[in-house]
């Protein structure tokens, strides 16, 4: 069958399916461009001015000793031509650099021009569907029409490159430097169908451990582990038992952890060009997790373990006791807030908060990989979401762990941050209160110390306040004292997802 049989094809189909004609750009625009809100949420989901450069005012003392480049990515561009992105987690990715150096910062930003983003920059509008959120017209959506990526969730620096990743595609290489575009960067050969977004690097020995997943009528993942030079050290492919959607993973130094989500996919609607990737998604708790240990030698089949459902956007840490994995990370009971009738994600793109009744638990996984059993316990249950630790003791023990906080009664956002001793139980924490944002805590380790606590977290904050978007620099080691500085940006930054810390 050629291209123009299997558009006229699925063209026939999808109408059948749709119960009509071809569907217009109007019958399948769910989510047209809303009457601006005058509310702080607003502006998470508002087009960014990119190429920005410039030299803001600082309240407080930044340390002296705090050098280096901070680097955050998230969605920037969510419309074009009056066709507005139906999901806050969708949209073009804007790359952010806060260059702090003797206590003076330079903020900079750049949308990461990847092939849909210069395509559809010259058409003027949205011409590919992402995984949230459909293409204007139907049959943009057809199967013979990929989802292309955006390279808007995380920026990795490694091996003196800088990469933006999405959840589809290659990474986009950017000079650390300049942020120019050097293009789709290629892992390797008969690379699979997509990365993760998250990667992983060995706290110790520099290793970056990055995760191809492919899809279809089977799933398969394959993990790529490169030394710290970039150059690869070992490739294998294994089968998925189950079809769901994965976001993040965990790494200890001899095992990969893949956590398996209660989350089935229906694809025929999504198939008929009738509905995006994640309104494809359903939350079936009866089924639980399923929890694939990958040993990174190859010597030994994966083992599974089952496990309360429970959904996963991000992992704090994992390492190995004698034979038992501990794997922390934050988990809802259900993500209403992502998936759903009406996901906070996605009402917000038009103005309005929803509640979400589930928080972001601080859990445990504790594999025991002799007795083949594995426990769930909550560490700390509060409302969590980003969590992070010292990069230093990444895949390897640890103690200290750091996080968004925020009150899932009164919304789903965050307005604080926290810092929690993993034995002793014990919390310190700084909220900035109702009508602000806080973003992922970035830890900056101090130079020359070794010592978990020592450093700094840096995290933007959007003021409701002002209207703009401030540069928050905590002391990780008395974050409750509040913000040693403020770096205040003259604009409002849209929702950044996460970050990573370049020392000088």
């Amino acid at each position: 069958m050629n291209r123009r049989q299997f558009l006229e094809s699925s063209l026939a189909a999808g109408a059948a399916l749709a119960a009509g004609p071809v569907l217009t750009r109007a019958a399948v625009d769910q989510h047209p461009v809303a009457v601006a809100d005058p509310s702080w949420l607003s502006a998470l989901g508002q087009n960014a001015q990119d190429d920005q450069d410039y030299y803001p005012e600082i309240d407080g003392d930044l340390p002296f000793d705090l050098s280096g480049t901070l680097y955050r990515n998230g969605p920037g561009l969510f419309e074009r031509d009056g066709y507005r992105k139906q999901h806050l987690l969708d949209g073009d990715g804007l790359i952010q650099a806060f260059d702090i150096d003797a206590g003076r910062v330079r903020y900079r930003n750049h949308f990461v021009r990847t092939p849909k983003f210069i395509e559809e920059e010259q058409a003027g509008q949205f011409l590919h569907p992402t995984w949230p959120t459909l293409a204007p017209h139907w049959w943009q959506n057809l199967p013979g029409f990929p989802t292309r990526s955006q390279a808007g969730i995380t920026p990795v620096v490694h091996h003196g490159k800088l990469f933006a990743f999405d959840e589809v595609g290659n990474p986009v290489e950017l000079d650390p430097a300049s942020l120019i575009d050097k293009g789709e960067h290629i892992l390797v050969d008969n690379s699979p169908g997509g990365y993760k977004a998250h990667t992983k690097i060995d706290g110790r020995n520099g290793d970056w451990i990055v995760l191809g997943l492919t899809t279809g009528r089977k799933t398969t993942l394959e993990p790529l582990i490169f030394d710290r030079h970039g150059k690869l050290k070992s490739r294998a492919v294994y089968p998925a038992p189950r079809q769901t959607y994965i976001h993040d993973f965990f790494v200890t130094a001899n095992h990969i952890i893949v956590n398996l989500h209660a989350i089935t996919v229906s694809p025929f609607a999504m198939l008929a060009g009738l509905k995006s990737f994640t309104d494809s998604f359903e939350w079936d708790p009866g089924q639980g997790n399923l929890v694939m240990v990958i040993d990174k030698s190859g010597k030994a089949e994966p083992q599974l373990f089952e496990a309360p459902a429970s959904f996963m956007w991000h992992s704090f840490n994992a390492y190995q006791q004698g034979n038992t994995i501990i794997a922390d990370f934050i988990g809802y009971d259900e993500p209403d807030h992502f998936i759903g009738e009406e996901p906070v994600f996605k009402t917000i793109m038009n103005g309005r908060e929803v509640a979400a009744r589930n928080p972001g638990l601080f859990r445990r996984y504790e594999i025991d990989l002799a007795s083949k059993r594995l426990r769930e316990d909550v560490v700390s249950a509060g409302h969590y979401e980003f969590p992070m630790i010292h990069p230093g003791h990444a895949s390897h023990e640890y103690r200290y762990a750091y996080a968004c906080v925020g009150d899932v009664s009164k919304s789903f956002f965050h307005d604080g941050v926290i810092g929690i001793d993993v034995l002793s139980g014990r919390v310190d924490e700084y909220r900035f209160g109702a009508g602000t944002y806080v973003s992922e805590p970035v830890f900056a380790p101090r130079p020359g110390s070794t010592e978990e606590q020592s450093g700094w977290l840096l995290s933007i904050v959007l003021d409701q306040a002002s209207g703009h978007s401030r540069l928050a620099v905590f002391d990780s080691q008395d974050i409750a004292a509040g913000p040693v500085a403020l770096v205040k940006l003259n604009h409002a930054t849209p929702l950044s997802f996460h970050g990573t810390w370049k020392a000088a």
